[in-house]
């Protein structure tokens, strides 16, 4: 069973826990949410995926975590250099409004956001995911739908 771990603010944990256990059909147990003050408890587990959808402070634990992970998942506007994880045998995938991301919202409304995956996204256990536009009807934040739709599709989950 993989483990994925989400750096998220409040707001926007239940939304992402929710899409990742329901659309990856994973226990609940499986997704775990790393916290400043609970990183030491974690840090011998092994991640299949790091998602950082927010700024962390205590880098230092996390680069520890991240010996132990396959991929990582960055909000690009929030951490504005993923120089500091290519030292880590990772494979990177980035979200966010920044327009070299591999997952951007092009569309953001009432009703929903339009998700552009603007590179070729290799997919957990092969094939790749073609750059499109796909729609996505929700009133959560963009920021969350777009970390939950890079996951999604790593996984090689239709959105």
């Amino acid at each position: 069973m993989p483990f994925i771990g989400v750096i998220a603010d409040e707001k926007s944990e239940n939304f992402i826990r929710r899409q990742i256990v329901e659309k990856l059909k994973l226990r609940e147990s499986s997704v775990l949410f790393i916290k400043e003050k609970s990183i030491e408890n974690i840090k011998n587990i092994k991640f299949e995926t790091i998602v950082i959808a927010r700024k962390f402070k205590n880098m230092e634990m996390l680069k520890k975590i991240l010996v132990n992970t396959n991929y990582l998942v960055v909000n690009t506007d929030r951490i504005k250099s993923i120089e500091m994880f290519k030292e880590y045998n990772l494979k990177i995938y980035t979200f966010g409004f920044n327009s070299k991301a591999f997952v951007t919202a092009s569309s953001v409304s009432e009703d929903g956001v339009l998700i552009c995956v603007g590179k070729e996204i290799e997919k957990i256990g092969g094939g790749i995911v073609e750059p499109q536009e796909i729609k996505i009807n929700t009133d959560e934040e963009a920021e969350s739908v777009m970390a939950v739709a890079c996951i999604l599709l790593i996984y090689g989950i239709s959105i």
